[in-house]
């Protein structure tokens, strides 16, 4: 998969609109997606169930495609594996969840952990700290 700005500069210089039938405009199934954020990280999924503290058959489910995840597992996900922002609102895409908003404090504070490298139990923390609740 191209970066997004390789992407952006060919749309802007093509004279050609055919080069938009390519693969890298498409999104990957969240199944692809998570293997690869793994696969980058040089992680097991077992590694990364274990990370975001998920049910082992739950967890499995979920990497296969059987499962679909709820937006704060999605979130965990992200902040287990250290995503930046971008990435982790393409994972919220790609698994159909709504993005992260500013302007809700619970977003805010989950936006801050990501941006802060602040992980799980960091995020859990100042989520607590507002009043927020939790992440799972």
């Amino acid at each position: 998969m191209r970066p997004t700005q390789e992407l952006e500069q060919e749309i802007r210089t093509s004279s050609d609109p055919a080069m938009l039938a390519g693969e890298d405009y498409a999104l990957p199934t969240l199944p692809e997606y998570l293997s690869a954020l793994l696969a980058e990280r040089g992680l097991t999924v077992r590694e990364a169930i274990l990370a975001c503290n998920l049910d082992r058959n739950y967890g499995y489910q979920l990497f296969n495609g059987t499962r679909r995840p709820t937006r704060n597992t999605l979130l965990v996900l992200a902040l287990a594996l250290h995503l930046p922002e971008e990435e982790a609102q393409r994972l919220l895409k790609i698994g159909g969840r709504q993005p992260l908003y500013a302007r809700n404090r619970w977003d805010a504070a989950v936006l801050y952990a990501l941006g802060h490298d602040l992980g799980v139990e960091g995020a859990e923390e100042l989520l607590r700290s507002l009043g927020e609740g939790e992440l799972l």
